[in-house]
C-alpha cells in the first residue's frame, strides 16, 4: 500500500475478549500476510444478557486493521469468524474509509 488519497483504503476496527487480539493479528500476517494491524487494550460494558459478566466493567482488545478496498470485505469476514464475533458476547467489528494512509512495513531482519 503506498501514499494514497481517497477512499480507496478501509479500517476496520474491532473490539474482542482479552487475548483474542494478538491471536488474530498472527493469524493475520500467518494466513493473509497483513501486517498492517494494530491491538491494544481498553475497557468497556458488557451489554449483553447471556455474559456471565453482564454490567461488569472488562479489559477488551481493540484490534485495528489498515488493507486495501478490494480486500477489505474478505479480511473483515475473516476477522469476523476467526475471531468468533458472530457468537453471542464474541465482540463489535465496524469497517470505514480513511481519507489517507501510508505504507507500513516490518523492518526485515538482516542475516
Amino acid at each position: 500500500m503506498e501514499n494514497k488519497f481517497g477512499t480507496d483504503v478501509k479500517r476496520i476496527t474491532c473490539f474482542l475478549p482479552k487475548g483474542a487480539g494478538i491471536r488474530l493479528v498472527e493469524r493475520l500476517h500467518v494466513e493473509k500476510n497483513i501486517d498492517s494491524t494494530n491491538v491494544h487494550t481498553g475497557r468497556g460494558l458488557r451489554t449483553v444478557e447471556s455474559v456471565k459478566d453482564y454490567g461488569a466493567w472488562t479489559e477488551q482488545d481493540v484490534l485495528t486493521v489498515v488493507v486495501d478496498a478490494e480486500q477489505a470485505d474478505e479480511i473483515f469476514a475473516f476477522i469476523f469468524f476467526q475471531g468468533e464475533l458472530n457468537k453471542p458476547g464474541g465482540g463489535f467489528i465496524y469497517q470505514t474509509s480513511l481519507v489517507k494512509s501510508s505504507h507500513y512495513r516490518l523492518p526485515r531482519m538482516e542475516d
